[in-house]
């Protein structure tokens, strides 16, 4: 099973790869599963909750302010998923797969899933909350598997 989205046209496109070629287009399910970066959303969930854990980030501030390290390593956390998840897609594309759709898709998906697992950054600026968190990522999730691409 290829990692990204088969688009429609696949069945007689012009893939070099053999494990895509001839394959059906994916369907509504295969497309809502495969949108989601869980890779990213992986890594950044072990990261981050170490980080949330370890300076107590679930908490309220202390009064000097959060610790710069624990700003600098949310930050450079969020970053590295919301780069990282577009690189990993491209590496894994066939030839003639739709991958900068795909990749837009899954680094929104990657943001929101982030801010739904109360990521530290949206604790440390205190702009998490759990009303959005519970509807966005779904939300979000569902109507993009309604996007069908087309091979480039």
């Amino acid at each position: 099973m290829s990692r990204l989205v088969v688009p429609a046209s696949a069945s007689n496109a012009r893939f070099a790869g053999n494990s895509v070629k001839d394959t059906p287009p994916d369907k509504f399910k295969e497309r809502l599963i495969k949108y989601i970066p869980a890779e990213s959303v992986a890594f950044y969930t072990f990261a981050d909750k170490l980080l949330v854990s370890h300076h107590n980030l679930a908490g309220v501030p202390p009064q000097g302010g959060w610790p710069p390290i624990a700003v600098g390593l949310a930050w450079a956390f969020l970053l590295l998923g919301i780069l990282g998840t577009p690189v990993y897609l491209r590496r894994g594309a066939a030839v003639g797969q739709p991958w900068k759709l795909h990749a837009a898709i899954s680094t929104v998906a990657f943001i929101l899933w982030a801010y739904t697992l109360s990521g530290s950054i949206f604790l440390i600026y205190q702009i998490y909350d759990v009303f959005y968190a519970a509807l966005l990522a779904p939300v979000f999730t569902f109507v993009a598997g309604l996007v069908e691409p087309k091979a480039e």
